[in-house]
């Protein structure tokens, strides 16, 4: 059965041969997509993200991808234009293209990117990262889990600090980490491990080497592109109470408009994680909220609720991609 329906799927494929372009444009008169995508950067660069981190999409397909669309008539919009009511007209689409966590390498790679095509984006910026001389905890996590001779000792700290986990090991353990454990909880077991274990200057280098500088955000805004908010430490919304999310709201909406001299006007919830009445909350300190949750963007959608198609990681081969560009979904 599973067979049958692996080929099935493969089979679907061939609807997005050349061909059929045209029907595939009808299709999407008047749609307003919005594309995601993370790092922008060749596999293999930094192995402990590509170990348990989202997979990067490498400069040279980020770029067919987005020449594919722009040769299909696509008409590239930001979130910034959205909110002044721009939309495509009947006879053509529109396309976001926008950026989570921001890391170097969207400021590097994707805007060189995006430069030789004339496309703007909106990069989602953890505030956080900006600067930073130490890695943020999820990429903590994923560096120490890298190093075959400081994870047992991380491992055993954390069965010992926290007793629920203890019958957990290797990635049961990370995910744990990262997606059940309180984030109070996680920081406080990092800051202990970093105490215990000389690494400080291993992962300060790291975090120098990965993250942005106020100047790079400045450079991208004086080329068009917009700046919005991924919270400040990209902790889930799942692990936080609701005074400590809207703290995360308030305090990288703050920073933001510290560097840039202007406040961001849009967030997008770090993973994807929301709860009921979260919209309103963001709404106090933004004018536009992103989801990743796979739907087009229609006139009536709430500026709060606005949805996006994120990347599905490396293709199995060319009518795969297509399928992704056209329908934002496998």
């Amino acid at each position: 059965m599973r067979l049958l329906k692996r080929l099935s799927n493969r089979g679907r494929d061939l609807l997005f041969v050349p061909p059929l372009d045209r029907h595939w444009r009808r299709r999407r008169r008047g749609r307003t997509d919005c594309l995601l995508y993370h790092r922008v950067d060749l596999p293999g660069q930094v192995p402990f993200l590509d170990a348990y981190g989202v997979p990067p999409i490498p400069p040279e397909q980020l770029e067919a991808e987005l020449a594919f669309l722009q040769r299909q008539g696509a008409l590239f919009l930001t979130f910034a234009d959205l909110l002044r009511g721009v939309q495509p007209p009947p006879d053509r689409f529109a396309v976001l293209v926008s950026f989570d966590d921001g890391l170097l390498d969207n400021y590097t790679n994707g805007l060189a990117v995006l430069g030789r095509l004339g496309i703007r984006a909106t990069i989602f910026q953890s505030s956080a990262l900006v600067d930073a001389e130490q890695l943020i905890w999820e990429h903590a996590l994923y560096w120490i889990w890298n190093q075959p001779e400081l994870e047992p000792q991380l491992t055993a700290l954390a069965q010992r600090r926290l007793p629920a986990l203890a019958h957990l090991q290797g990635r049961a353990l990370l995910e744990a980490l990262r997606e059940q454990v309180p984030i109070p909880a996680v920081e406080s077991l990092l800051a202990e491990f970093r105490q215990t274990v000389d690494c400080g200057e291993a992962m300060a280098e790291q975090a120098r080497r990965l993250y942005p500088r106020r100047a790079d955000l400045l450079r991208a805004r004086s080329a068009g592109h917009e700046i919005g908010s991924h919270g400040h430490h990209h902790y889930p919304r799942r692990s936080l109470e609701d005074g400590a999310f809207e703290e995360e709201l308030v305090r990288s909406a703050s920073l933001l408009g510290e560097l840039l001299g202007e406040r961001p006007q849009a967030f997008s919830y770090p993973f994807n994680s929301y709860a009921p009445g979260d919209d309103q909350r963001c709404g106090r300190h933004y004018r536009q909220v992103a989801t990743v949750d796979g739907r087009p963007i229609e006139r009536d959608t709430s500026p709060l609720a606005l949805p996006r198609f994120t990347w599905p990681g490396p293709h199995r081969n060319p009518l795969h991609r297509r399928r992704w560009l056209w329908t934002g979904r496998l």
